[in-house]
C-alpha cells in the first residue's frame, strides 16, 4: 500500500490552520507538533491514530490534542504536515488519552512509549519515504553539485526510496536530499514497508434450494446439500474437515444455483479449544454477600472506590468477582480482569465462558499478533463487555468501564520490568478513579501497601477469613532440616522423613501432590573438586546452572550456555561436581523413588508455547500425580485433587538482599500450600527450612497474616520503607564500568545539590547511594543503582524531577551519558 501526502484541492478556501500533538513510539519526552491539510479538519479529532513524517521514514501516531495556534508562530512554516488518518474513529476517549498522561508523567516516561502500549502494533503503519520527480518541477540548472546527481539518479525512475537514493549518490546526506522537498522537485511518498495483520475473512455457503425430480448429484454434491439442509450457514473450513477437496462440488453446487455463497470477518479465537465451564450456583457465604454489598453501595452510587477482597486460599473469591461483574453488566457498564499469570487465563475462560458466554476478549503476551488484532477490535467495536488479560490489559479501549479486578493483586509480575515501569495493580486504581469505576484488588497475602492502606481507609477492607462449605485450611507441618535431623539415615536432604511419608500416602490413596522449589534446573553451582574453580557467566555476575536435559551449562539472566565440559578448564581435573538442588533435579530424584508415580515439571524450562496448558491441564485432569514446579505452580490454580504440598526448601527467598524478602516468603508459602485440600479430602503441607523460628514461616504456619503483617509493618516502619515512605530507585547500566559509575555519581551529586537548595526536600528525602547493584554484571553490562525514599510522595517526585531536569535525562541528545542507560523506577519492586 502506498500513502500519498495529501495536497488538499485548492477549492478549498483558506481556513484556520490546525496542529496535533502526535505521541510516536520513539524513546523522547515529548510529543510532536504537526499541520492538519485543510480537507481533514474537520475530521481530526484527540486518540485518533494518524502517520505522520518521521525522519524519512512516516510512523504512526496517537493524537493527544489539536489546537489552532502554536506556542511560538514563527515555527510555523517549519511545521510538516500529517500524511494521513489511520483511523478515523478515536481509538481512545478523553479519559484513555488523561490515563495515558498520568501513567507517563508519574513513571517519568516518554509519552511514546506509553502510547505504544495501548496500541496494538498490528494497526500501526510504517514506511520508508519515497521521492518522484514532479513534471512541474523547476529547472535544474543552478542546483548543488550534490543535488544534481540526486536529480539525476531520480530523472526517469518515477517513484525511488531515498535510501537508495543516498546509497546511489556518495557523499549525499539526508539533510541535504531534503532540499529537493524545500525547492519543489519532488514529490513525497511512504512506501509500507511490510504487511501487518490482516482481518480473516471467511466464505460461508448456505443451501438456496433443494434438488427437484430428475436433477442428480454427485456422492459429495448430495452429502453437501444434506448437509445444509437446516438452513444455516456453514463456514468452508467446517466443510473442509467433513468434505476432502470440497471445492469441486461448491463450485458446482453455486453455478447450478443450489447454493448461495459470501465471506465474512471472522475473529481468530485463541480459546476455541477451551470448554466452558458449566456454571454452579452456589448460596453466598456471608463474608461473600458482606464484600458484594459493600460493592454494590459504590456501583449504585456511581462512584470510584478502592476494595481490597483479602480471602484466604479457597474462600470464593472468584464468585465475588463474578456476581460483581454480573451486576456491573446489568448496569450497562463493562468490566476488566486483571490476572498476574497468563497459565491463569484458560481458567479464568472457562469460568467466566460459563456465565458471560462469548461477550469476553482476552489479552495477554502468550497471544500471536493476529489473536491479538482480533481482541483489540472486538473490544474497540464494543462488541465484548468483559476483557481478561495480563498487566497491558490495564490499557484495553473499554467504554463505560464499571469495574476493574486485579486477582492476586500481591503479585510481582504486574510490576513491568521493561520499557515504561508501570505497576497495574497500581494503575488499576488511578483508572478505576478516572472512570468512576470500582476497582477490587483480590488477594489471600494482600501486598502490605494494600493491606495498609485498608486499614487506614484510602480503601474498604473486605476480609473473608474462611473457605467456602466449611473447609478447612490445610494443616502446615514446618519441618526442621538442620543437622540433617528430619532425613532419612544415609539420605541427601532433598526431603525430609515426614514429607516422603507424606507422598507415599498420597499416591496409595490415589490423589495428588505439588512440590515446590524455586529454582529451576538440575544444578546451581557447578565447580571443579579439585582447584575450586566456579563457572561463571561471562557477561553475568552470577554462576552458570546445570541443564541435564540439553547437557548443558546455562546463565539464567542472559541465557549463554555452553556444553557440560568433561574437564575443569582451569586444573583439567575431570571430577566436576554438580551442587544444590533445582526442579529437574527434583523431578528425578522422585521419580527415582516413587517409580510408578506420573511425575511432571512446571517451571519456564518445560513451559514454553503450549506446553504450559498441557501440563496444568494433565495435572487437572488426573493424568499426573506429581506436579514438581517453580512459583509457577503458587499462581491461584485451582486443583481438587491435591491433598500434599511440599515447600523443599523455603528459606530461599529469605536470604535475597530486598527488604522485602519476607513478605514475598509469606507469600509464596501461604499461596503454595493453598493449593491443597481444595476437594473433599483435606490438605497438608510440609514446609522444610533451616530457619524454622522466622516469623514469615511461623504465622503462614497459622495461616496468621494479621500477626505477620504486625510484625513486618513494625520492621518497615523502623528501616522507612513502604508503605510508610515512597520509593523511587534510578538504575545505570553500560557495557563500560567507568562509565556507569559516572552517571551514578553525576545523578547523586545533582541530587546533592538539590537538597542543598531546598531546606524541606533535605528533612523529608534520603538518598542511599550511588552503589553497586547485588547483580553487579547482566548481559556484559555493569550495573549501579541509586535510591530515593520519603514519606511525601509529592516531595519525592518534585526532588526527582528536578535532578532529572538538571542532568538533561528529559534530553537524551543533550544527556552527557548517553552510553549509559538510565533507568527511572518509580515504586520499584525488583531491587537486585
Amino acid at each position: 500500500m502506498t500513502l500519498f501526502r495529501p495536497n488538499p484541492p485548492s477549492s478549498i478556501p483558506a481556513q484556520t490552520p490546525v496542529f496535533i500533538q502526535v505521541a510516536i513510539d520513539v524513546p523522547l519526552f515529548t510529543t510532536f507538533t504537526y499541520a492538519v491539510p485543510a480537507a481533514w479538519r474537520e475530521a481530526i479529532a484527540p486518540g485518533q491514530l494518524v502517520q505522520v513524517p518521521f525522519r524519512n521514514r512516516s510512523k504512526t501516531g496517537l493524537i493527544m490534542s489539536v489546537s489552532e495556534t502554536l506556542a511560538d508562530a514563527s515555527l510555523a512554516s517549519r511545521i510538516k504536515e500529517m500524511v494521513d488518518i489511520v483511523d478515523t474513529e478515536p481509538l481512545l476517549s478523553s479519559t484513555g488519552l488523561e490515563f495515558l498522561n498520568f501513567v507517563a508523567d508519574y513513571y517519568f516516561a516518554p509519552i511514546g512509549e506509553v502510547v505504544r502500549l495501548a496500541v496494538p502494533s498490528a494497526v500501526r503503519v510504517e514506511g520508508m519515504k519515497h521521492y518522484r520527480l514532479r513534471d512541474d518541477h523547476p529547472p535544474k540548472d543552478g542546483l548543488s553539485e550534490p543535488l544534481m546527481r540526486a536529480f539525476d539518479a531520480l530523472e526517469g525512475k518515477g517513484q525511488v526510496a531515498i535510501r537508495a537514493i543516498k546509497e546511489a549518490v556518495s557523499n549525499l546526506t539526508y539533510v541535504v536530499l531534503s532540499e529537493l522537498e524545500q525547492l519543489g522537485y519532488v514529490d513525497v511518498f511512504y512506501e509500507e514497508e511490510k504487511a501487518g495483520v490482516r482481518a480473516l475473512c471467511e466464505k460461508f455457503y448456505q443451501l438456496a434450494r433443494g434438488p427437484q425430480a430428475g436433477e442428480r448429484l454427485g456422492s459429495t454434491q448430495a452429502a453437501i446439500v444434506a448437509l445444509l439442509e437446516g438452513g444455516q450457514a456453514v463456514a468452508l473450513s467446517a466443510l473442509r474437515e467433513k468434505f476432502k477437496s470440497p471445492h469441486a462440488s461448491l463450485t458446482a453446487l453455486e453455478e447450478r444455483g443450489f447454493l448461495t455463497s459470501w465471506s465474512e470477518e471472522v475473529y481468530r479465537d485463541p480459546f476455541a479449544d477451551e470448554s466452558a465451564t458449566q456454571p454452579k450456583l452456589f448460596e453466598p457465604t456471608p463474608a461473600q454477600a458482606s464484600a458484594l454489598d459493600a460493592i454494590a453501595s459504590a456501583r449504585l452510587a456511581e462512584r470510584f472506590q478502592g476494595f481490597v477482597l483479602h480471602g484466604v486460599t479457597g474462600s470464593g473469591k472468584t464468585e465475588v468477582y463474578v456476581r460483581a461483574i454480573r451486576d456491573t453488566l446489568a448496569a450497562k457498564k463493562s468490566a476488566l480482569v486483571l490476572l498476574p499469570e497468563i497459565a491463569l487465563t484458560p481458567q479464568f475462560v472457562g469460568i467466566f465462558r460459563g456465565h458471560f458466554g462469548q461477550r469476553i476478549a482476552v489479552l495477554h503476551s502468550g497471544l500471536s499478533q493476529a489473536e491479538k488484532f482480533d481482541q483489540w477490535r472486538r473490544i474497540k467495536r464494543n462488541e465484548v463487555e468483559i476483557v481478561i488479560g495480563a498487566r497491558s490489559a490495564i490499557f484495553a479501549p473499554l467504554e463505560r468501564l464499571g469495574i476493574i479486578v486485579v486477582d492476586e493483586e500481591h503479585d510481582s509480575s504486574f510490576k513491568q520490568e521493561e520499557g515504561p515501569r508501570y505497576n497495574a495493580r497500581d494503575m488499576a486504581l488511578v483508572r478505576g478513579k478516572l472512570e468512576g469505576a470500582q476497582v477490587v484488588l483480590g488477594s489471600a497475602t494482600p501486598v502490605l501497601e494494600s493491606y495498609y492502606g485498608a486499614k487506614n481507609a484510602r480503601l474498604v477492607y473486605l476480609p473473608m477469613p474462611e473457605r467456602v462449605a466449611s473447609r478447612p485450611l490445610p494443616v502446615v507441618h514446618v519441618v526442621d532440616m538442620r543437622g540433617g535431623r528430619n532425613t532419612p539415615e544415609g539420605a541427601d536432604q532433598l526431603l525430609s522423613t515426614p514429607l516422603l511419608a507424606a507422598l507415599a500416602a498420597t499416591f496409595q490413596e490415589h490423589q495428588q501432590a505439588i512440590l515446590f522449589l524455586n529454582r529451576r534446573g538440575h544444578s546451581p553451582c557447578v565447580l571443579c573438586e579439585s582447584c575450586g574453580h566456579v563457572f561463571r557467566c561471562p557477561n553475568c555476575d552470577v554462576s552458570l546452572t546445570y541443564h541435564r536435559r540439553q547437557e548443558a551449562l546455562r546463565c539464567h539472566h542472559c541465557d549463554f550456555s555452553l556444553r557440560m565440559p568433561e574437564n575443569c578448564p582451569q586444573c583439567s581435573f575431570g571430577g566436576i561436581g554438580r551442587k544444590g538442588t533445582g526442579t529437574e533435579k527434583l523431578e528425578s530424584h522422585v521419580q527415582s523413588l516413587f517409580a510408578n508415580a506420573r511425575v511432571a515439571r512446571l517451571d519456564r524450562d518445560t513451559s514454553s508455547g503450549k506446553n504450559l496448558q498441557k501440563i496444568i491441564g494433565r495435572f487437572r485432569d488426573g493424568e499426573v500425580d506429581l506436579l514438581v514446579g517453580t512459583q509457577m505452580v503458587t499462581k491461584g490454580h485451582d486443583f481438587p485433587g491435591v491433598t500434599t504440598v511440599g515447600v523443599v526448601a523455603a528459606d530461599m527467598s529469605l536470604n535475597f538482599p530486598d527488604f522485602r524478602a519476607a513478605e514475598r516468603t509469606f507469600q509464596l508459602l501461604t499461596q503454595v500450600a493453598g493449593r491443597a485440600g481444595r476437594g473433599e479430602a483435606p490438605g497438608n503441607v510440609f514446609v522444610q527450612s533451616f530457619m524454622p523460628e522466622h516469623y514469615s514461616l511461623t504465622t503462614a504456619q497459622h495461616h496468621d497474616y494479621a500477626s505477620f503483617a504486625r510484625r513486618e509493618l513494625s520492621v518497615r516502619e523502623e528501616l522507612h520503607y513502604p508503605p510508610f515512605t515512597h520509593l523511587i530507585a534510578i538504575k545505570f547500566e553500560a557495557t563500560s564500568e567507568a562509565a556507569t559509575i559516572q552517571a551514578a555519581r553525576d545523578y547523586a551529586a545533582a541530587t546533592r545539590r538539590q537538597l542543598r537548595r531546598n531546606q524541606e526536600l533535605a528533612d523529608n528525602i534520603t538518598m542511599l547511594g550511588p552503589a553497586m547493584a547485588p547483580i553487579a554484571r547482566i548481559n556484559n553490562r555493569a550495573r549501579w543503582q541509586l535510591l530515593l525514599k520519603s514519606p511525601s510522595r509529592p516531595l519525592l517526585r518534585q526532588l526527582a524531577r528536578a535532578l532529572l531536569t538538571e542532568v538533561g535525562h528529559f534530553e537524551p541528545a543533550k544527556s552527557g551519558h548517553r552510553s549509559v542507560r538510565v533507568v527511572v523506577d518509580v515504586d520499584p519492586i525488583n531491587m537486585l
